[in-house]
């Protein structure tokens, strides 16, 4: 037996002694008595006391007895003001907006959050998640799509580029590694290497007689001209004209030799004049717009994204991705975030901010909650759900009742007496 039926068992007990007791001491030789007297009061006061508890516990769920008497089955008929007394009650009482921002604001969500996930970390069944979801992340990847991305950012960022701030960039990274004086060593090299050649010396004599023969002069130069190409020949003046070549090759070559200095000077000067070249500058223009065609800029990047997701793939599926390479740096992460108190303070009230504009914008949902489900009650299932949880003090008021009118009786009956 449930503590509720027990309760209206034991007041129908009570109203059924009552009305027992009262048919007993009804004119009968004991009820001539003094005692017989007080007791058919006593009984009577419990018999109207016990009804009027019954018909008041009634009337709150049904008309008592299915007599539709006025001011019964108050529940039923007075359902919509008790729905919005309960909501109210919901909403600005039990469950205010107050309330619940002072209960929440006791809570540390964030500190609270960061202790969860670091004890979580060295979790198989979380590496096991953070590897599959780091697996999902590269396969949602469209490399068809993100490579003309890629590439128009490329070609935008190409056309951005100041042509003669790049061009004095150039320049100064030649200057201040000396590249020029090693270009000018390189082509010094090779002019010597093209210079001692016997060939070289034999075509620089025949040069040489041919300019000399091609003189126009006369007199005493003409006879002196002729002379002295009567006493040489290709391989004489060849020679000289080697050895001068030779000479100056050599000097050149002589670091800090002014001749040398003299040369890597004005090529230096020349070299800084080429940021404020407007040929240059417009031939680099449009060398950047053609630089995307001229290299294959979308397929190279397909190939390297390509490349670089399948590295990325088999990285992530190797056993010690997430020991090793993800949890270190989290824990990391964490750590230095419990440890910087200005930080947590500021994700705190940043939480809590959030809460309060959640919980503004929705604490009239709980009342619409509460009503709601009242509303999927009929009457018969919304009366029956107060008796279930009501009834049982309820009942103990019938029982109550019986008693104190039982007293009251005596009481009364005593007076009756006295008086």
């Amino acid at each position: 037996m449930t503590m509720k039926r027990e309760a209206k068992y034991i007041a129908t007990v009570s109203l059924g002694v009552m009305g027992a007791g009262f048919l007993a001491t009804l004119p009968t030789p004991v009820s001539s008595t003094i005692w017989g007297t007080f007791l058919q009061g006593g009984f009577e006061a419990g018999v109207v006391g016990g009804l009027a508890d019954w018909f008041a516990v009634s009337a709150l769920f049904r008309h008592p007895l299915g007599i539709p008497i006025p001011h019964t089955a108050l529940l039923p008929k007075n359902r919509e003001k008790i729905t919005k007394a309960l909501v109210s009650t919901v909403e600005n009482e039990l469950l205010s907006k107050e309330t619940i921002r002072i209960r929440l604001q006791q809570i540390r969500f964030l500190e609270r959050g960061l202790e969860l996930a670091e004890s979580h970390l060295d979790n198989a069944a979380l590496h096991k998640g953070l590897s599959t979801l780091a697996k999902q992340a590269l396969n949602a990847i469209d490399l068809d799509k993100l490579t003309p991305l890629l590439a128009e950012e490329i070609h935008k960022a190409l056309q951005d580029v100041d042509t003669s701030r790049l061009v004095s960039t150039i320049v100064d990274s030649i200057v201040d590694g000396g590249y020029e004086g090693k270009t000018f060593d390189f082509v010094i090299d090779k002019v010597e290497a093209w210079a001692v050649k016997a060939d070289t010396r034999d075509q620089l004599g025949v040069m040489a007689l041919k300019a000399f023969e091609g003189l126009q002069s006369n007199g005493f130069m003409a006879f002196a001209v002729n002379a002295f190409i009567g006493m040489v020949n290709e391989e004489k003046i060849g020679g000289i004209i080697q050895n001068f070549v030779l000479s100056y090759i050599e000097q050149m070559r002589t670091k800090n030799h002014p001749r040398r200095e003299a040369v890597l000077t004005f090529i230096r000067n020349e070299l800084n004049k080429l940021e404020r070249n407007p040929k240059l500058l417009a031939e680099l223009e449009g060398l950047k717009a053609k630089l995307p065609g001229l290299f294959d800029l979308d397929e190279k990047l397909s190939g390297l994204l390509e490349r670089l997701k399948a590295k990325a793939e088999d990285f992530v599926d190797q056993p010690d991705f997430v020991p090793q390479h993800v949890v270190p740096v989290v824990r990391k992460m964490l750590v230095s975030v419990k440890e910087n108190e200005d930080m947590l303070q500021r994700g705190e009230s940043w939480i809590q901010e959030q809460i309060a504009a959640y919980l503004e914008q929705n604490h009239s949902k709980i009342g619409l909650l509460v009503k709601e489900n009242l509303d999927k009650l009929t009457n018969e299932k919304l009366t029956q759900l107060m008796e279930d949880k009501l009834g049982n003090d309820l009942q103990w008021i019938r029982v109550n009742g019986a008693i104190c009118g039982f007293i009251i009786g005596l009481g009364l009956a005593g007076l009756k007496m006295l008086f």
